[in-house]
This record gives C-alpha cells, sequence and structure tokens, in this order.
C-alpha cells in the first residue's frame, strides 16, 4: 500500500505582493530541500527532498493567458516547468536551467497586470476606512444611553477592539497600495523588475492580524448572539441561584393579590427567573414578578435585575448602579414600566458601609418606585408599581446586592 507523502507546510515570510521576494523566497527553499507542491495566500506546501542550489521560480500575474498545454509545452521548451496556481493571483513556475529566459520581461504588459492588483489594494484600502467609521458610528450609538451597561452586555468592547484593529492596521494597508502604485509607474516608464531582489522578514504580523481579526469578528457576534441564550430560558423564581430576591408579597403585604399560576412550581410570563450570560458580566439575572390588579386596575408587579461584574471591572459596579436609577426612572425601557401620569421623581441617598452606592426613587402621585445598590462587584436594581415603600427594605436591596438571602 502506497504511503501518503509527508508535506511540510511553512509561513510565507514575504508580502504575496512582493513577486521579486517570493521567487527568491521559493529558491531559497529548493536550495535547503523543500520544494514547492501548494501555495496559499499565507502558507506554502513543500516536500521534502535533496538540495538543489540554483534552482530559479518564475511568477506569472493570473490573466495574462489562460493555463494550457499550448502555452505549457513553450514554457517546458524554454526550461520553464508548471509547478501550482495560487488562485486569483500568480501562476508558479521553475527551472534548474541557468540559460532560461524570464517568463515575462516587456514592463508595459506587466504594468497592465499590476494595476489591476493596484487597482484592487486601493479598494481594499477604502474598505478598510469604510470599516473602520462603520466601527466608530455603531459604537457612538451602543454607548450613547447607557454606556457601561452596554460595556458590560452588548459586543461595544468587541467593536471598540474591532474599530482599533483597522485603526492599526490602515497604515500597512496604504504602505502596499503607495509600493503598488511605484511598481506601477516604474513598469510604465519602461523599468523591467528585478527577480532576484532579497526579501524582508514579515510575514508572522499579518497572519496573526488574521487572526486577531478573525476573533474579533467573532466576539462580536457572541455577546450578541449566542451567550444570551445559553443562560436557558425562563425557570421558576426558586431557581436563582446567586441570591434571594425580594418577594414582591413581601412589600405589598396584607392584601396583596398574588398572580394565579396554574403550576405554582413553573414559569410564566407574568412570573419567571431568567439567567443570562454576557461577555463581561457572565452573571446576570432578571426576575419579575406580578400580582392581580388592584380595585383602580393598576397592576402590581417588581422586576429585579442583578449582575456580577468581574474583579478586574468592579470599580464600574457604581457607577453601573446609578446609571441604571437613572435609566429606570425614565420610564421608557418596557411595555410594563410605564405611565402618562405627571410627577417629580424624589430621589433618596443612603448610607451603608457595605455598599458602594445605595439609592431609592419615587415618583409623586404614582405608585412606580425604583432602588438601585452596588458592592464590590454586584449590582442590584428593582423597579417596582405597587403600595408598599421600597425604602423599608434597604436591608434586602442590600443582601441582594451582596449575594446573599433574606
Amino acid at each position: 500500500m502506497k504511503q501518503r507523502e509527508t508535506l511540510i507546510r511553512k509561513i510565507i515570510p514575504v508580502e504575496l505582493f512582493d513577486m521579486a521576494g517570493l521567487e527568491h523566497w521559493l529558491s531559497d527553499m529548493a536550495a535547503q530541500g523543500l520544494h514547492l507542491v501548494k501555495l496559499n495566500h499565507d502558507t506554502a506546501r513543500f516536500r521534502r527532498g535533496e538540495p538543489v542550489p540554483g534552482v530559479r521560480f518564475g511568477l506569472e500575474i493570473t490573466g495574462v493567458s489562460d493555463i494550457d498545454r499550448e502555452r505549457n509545452a513553450a514554457y517546458q521548451e524554454a526550461g520553464w516547468t508548471y509547478v501550482t496556481t495560487l488562485r486569483n493571483l500568480y501562476y508558479v513556475y521553475r527551472t534548474e536551467r541557468v540559460d532560461a529566459p524570464p517568463l515575462h520581461t516587456d514592463p508595459a504588459l506587466q504594468s497592465q497586470q499590476w494595476n489591476k492588483l493596484y487597482r484592487s489594494a486601493r479598494r481594499g484600502f477604502v474598505r478598510d476606512v469604510f470599516l473602520l467609521v462603520l466601527a466608530a458610528v455603531l459604537t457612538a450609538l451602543l454607548l450613547e444611553d447607557t454606556p457601561i451597561l452596554h460595556l458590560l452586555t452588548t459586543s461595544a468592547v468587541p467593536l471598540i477592539l474591532y474599530g482599533l484593529y483597522q485603526l492599526c492596521s490602515l497604515p500597512a494597508a496604504w504602505a502596499e497600495v503607495q509600493d503598488l502604485s511605484r511598481l506601477v509607474r516604474r513598469l510604465e516608464a519602461g523599468e523591467p523588475m528585478d527577480h532576484r531582489a532579497p526579501y524582508p522578514r514579515r510575514r508572522l504580523v499579518p497572519l496573526l492580524s488574521f487572526a486577531l481579526c478573525v476573533l474579533l469578528i467573532v466576539l462580536l457576534v457572541l455577546p450578541r448572539y449566542i451567550l444570551p441564550f445559553l443562560g436557558g430560558g425562563r425557570r421558576p423564581i426558586g431557581e436563582v441561584s446567586d441570591f434571594s430576591p425580594l418577594s414582591l408579597a413581601q412589600v405589598e403585604g396584607q392584601g396583596y393579590r398574588p398572580y394565579e399560576m396554574e403550576d405554582p412550581d413553573q414559569s410564566d410570563y407574568f412570573h419567571y427567573s431568567r439567567r443570562n450570560h454576557y461577555l463581561l458580566c457572565w452573571n446576570q439575572w432578571e426576575v419579575f414578578q406580578a400580582g392581580q390588579a388592584d380595585l383602580a386596575g393598576k397592576l402590581n408587579w417588581m422586576q429585579i435585575d442583578w449582575y456580577d461584574i468581574p474583579a478586574p471591572l468592579s470599580f464600574l459596579s457604581a457607577p453601573l448602579a446609578e446609571e441604571l436609577l437613572s435609566k429606570s426612572m425614565k420610564l421608557d425601557e418596557d411595555i410594563w414600566w410605564t405611565d402618562q401620569e405627571g410627577g417629580t421623581w424624589q430621589v433618596s441617598k443612603h448610607a451603608d458601609p457595605r455598599v458602594k452606592f445605595l439609592s431609592t426613587a419615587r415618583k409623586e402621585r404614582t405608585l412606580f418606585q425604583t432602588a438601585a445598590a452596588a458592592t464590590g462587584g454586584q449590582v442590584v436594581l428593582v423597579r417596582y408599581t405597587g403600595h408598599g415603600d421600597l425604602s423599608e427594605y434597604l436591608e434586602d436591596i442590600i443582601q441582594m446586592a451582596e449575594g446573599g438571602t433574606s
């Protein structure tokens, strides 16, 4: 049984547009006993054999003419053997004959083909500028309302990193455009290309840059479309594991009529907990409780949002709590937290050595209340519509922020 040939893969150490450098590098590999089999945009595959000094490689830009037997036969007669094709860029030939003539020496013909590559690189640079502007605009839109919350729970941070990546890559892209422009001008002026120019070592950085770009794109998608759905969906409130939620019945007191469910051990749209995962806030809980409407037809309900901020970002806990409290007083987040009645919010700040932030707020002449607290790494926001008083339950709110039990 014939054994499968083992190929050696190497990172291409020159810019692909550096035709002379690439030809020189392939010749050096052959002199070391590595003979080209396949050429990709970032790597080349070689078959190990005997070193062959003096091997030359020739690159022909695709589109000069199609690969066909007649032309390859002519090249073979001149001493050149077809090796492989680098898709959309080069046909690759090699020769061991010292007297083999160059594949193409007409600068005018070469300038036509390199001008196509120059225009392609220029379009790529314009595309990179557009992506940078797009990343900046999307980041500004995300951070316009609640910047800290969006930094923790959306793709804002990967988007910022992607924008920085695009910004850092622009100088290299522009330098490539300029290099190609100069090459085209030299060819148009009748100056032939040097096919034995030394090649600069460079290629590891672009490969790592490409890997970083792919990683950032994955991180852009991950927080928005994948992580939030890994928490398991709605579940009974009793399954909250990181803290003990404040009870709506406890705050409402006597006369509270609980929302009736067919199975108290299950959850539904009016009585549930939900665990969410985000890139920079892995544990986030949403707890919703509702009672039956009071005599005036007002629905009694409470929503608790709990955030566990990782230690390196714990300094954001107090600003996040203040931000959430401010946002909750705008009464515009969802269909339950709405009010057409007038009234002024009265905010009360509370001091306690156990927390970094503790504040309650109540809208005059309405049933709307809200409270927020922050400890070293946890933040809790309570939004409530009912007849109780959240300021009487500061101890419970602090314990939720600490991740404790009531």
